[in-house]
């Protein structure tokens, strides 16, 4: 186990914070670019990582959007506070991927109540709604590859934490008073076909804080820039980006993968649709910004069996408990696929309607945005059969006979 403190890489703020002015003001809110406005106060701290580069780093979140709660290792040690999962999930509503089987699966943070029996593929899973769930490792989220499991304690120390350190995660609501030293990266982002997802962002699929920082060389003067200080990202060709700071000062930035087609991909933890990541290519332009509601550990209850009603070729109509693809049977389960170049992970609890297209299915939420999906056994023909429990009876409905799919809420 890393001994607990600093452990955080050299992209975040506070380990090059310097002489490091501090100066915290708080206003009654905060107007943001896109018209939005939070009823969060805002928290404005004054960062000077050298001498020619001072940034005003604007926290428009509160921090009960954060994760947070107890970790116990393996040598029986506890830690309490916010949580940093994989460096790149922070908050409840952030997803963690997972394989359930062999099936690609997730789960937003907030269904979780706790995760133990950590092993070298996986662990298990308590949800607040009592379920327990298997998961295996599908990327550095499970496993021995998570990059690291930091904690933030109350008394300012921080834990960091590895793989096999870890024996036990407890999630707990975040106390009131609670106040993190740095904000959730929240903003709507528009691709190049037009759709617009407002959530929680994660940049190249790494940096989620205010106090994480762009990388990029303006002229020959390498620039770090906190996140926190950023209004607007916009892509500049496949090369360079134009960042505007909240200050009204703009840069072309190139030369690292934060800016320019090297970049992972930037995704958003959209509420009420799941996750969707978006290239390079796709990316247009991200606006940073508050919101008057931010999702709290209150704000997911661990899901339920998926119910509705599936019209078949026939005409006729099945309700009861479904089973998607032979596998996803609960709300908290994600439908994979993809449109417009954009990866798409849909809570199945935001779907509304599933309908097969020619190409696809055609997924409609309950806000009213509508996805036509492909790329995915979820909707197409790979699909292993939608499974609907009526009664004492189970029905399967292949894809070839399958019409549509009305969920209940």
């Amino acid at each position: 186990m890393k001994s607990p403190g600093l452990g955080e890489d050299a992209r975040n703020v506070s380990l090059i914070t310097g002489s490091g002015l501090l100066a915290l003001v708080v206003t009654s809110g905060f107007l943001a670019a896109s018209a939005l406005r939070t009823e969060r106060p805002v928290r404005h701290v004054v960062v000077e990582s050298s001498p020619a580069n001072s940034y005003e780093v604007i926290m428009p979140l509160s921090g009960t959007n954060r994760l947070y709660g107890r970790v116990v290792t393996d040598r029986g040690q506890e830690y309490t506070g916010f949580i940093r999962w994989d460096r790149n999930e922070g908050s409840w509503a952030d997803l963690l991927d997972a394989n359930k089987g062999a099936t690609q699966s997730g789960i937003r943070f907030g269904h979780v109540s706790r995760i133990d029996d950590m092993g070298r593929s996986g662990a298990r899973f308590t949800l607040k709604s009592g379920e327990v769930v298997e998961l295996g490792s599908r990327s550095s989220d499970l496993g021995p590859g998570l990059r690291a499991l930091l904690v933030d304690q109350a008394d300012g120390s921080r834990a960091e934490l590895g793989w096999d350190d870890l024996q036990l995660v407890e999630f707990q609501p975040t106390p009131r008073n609670a106040t993190p030293a740095e904000g959730r990266l929240y903003g709507t982002l528009v691709t190049d076909s037009g759709l617009e997802f407002t959530g929680y962002v994660t940049w190249d699929v790494d940096e989620i804080y205010s106090s994480d920082v762009l990388d990029g060389e303006e002229g020959r003067l390498d620039r770090k820039v906190p996140f926190g200080a950023i209004q607007s990202i916009q892509r500049n060709g496949s090369g360079s980006a134009r960042v505007v700071l909240h200050d009204g000062t703009a840069m072309v930035l190139s030369g690292t993968n934060d800016v320019n087609s090297s970049n992972s991909g930037i995704s958003v933890s959209d509420p009420a649709l799941g996750q969707v990541l978006v290239g390079w290519d796709e990316f247009v332009g991200v606006r940073f910004h508050g919101t008057a509601a931010e999702e709290t550990y209150d704000s997911f209850d661990g899901g339920g069996a998926i119910r509705g009603t599936v019209v078949t070729a026939r005409g006729e109509k099945l309700s009861g408990r479904i089973v998607w693809d032979d596998d996803e049977a609960y709300s908290w389960e994600m439908l994979n696929g993809s449109a417009d170049g954009l990866q798409f992970q849909v809570e199945f609890g935001n779907i509304a309607e599933i309908q097969k297209t020619r190409r696809g299915a055609l997924v409609t939420l309950h806000d009213g945005r509508a996805f036509e999906l492909t790329g995915s056994n979820d909707v197409n023909s790979g699909n292993r059969g939608i499974h609907v429990e009526v009664g004492n009876r189970t029905y399967r409905v292949g894809w070839s006979d399958f019409v549509s799919l009305a969920l209940e809420r």
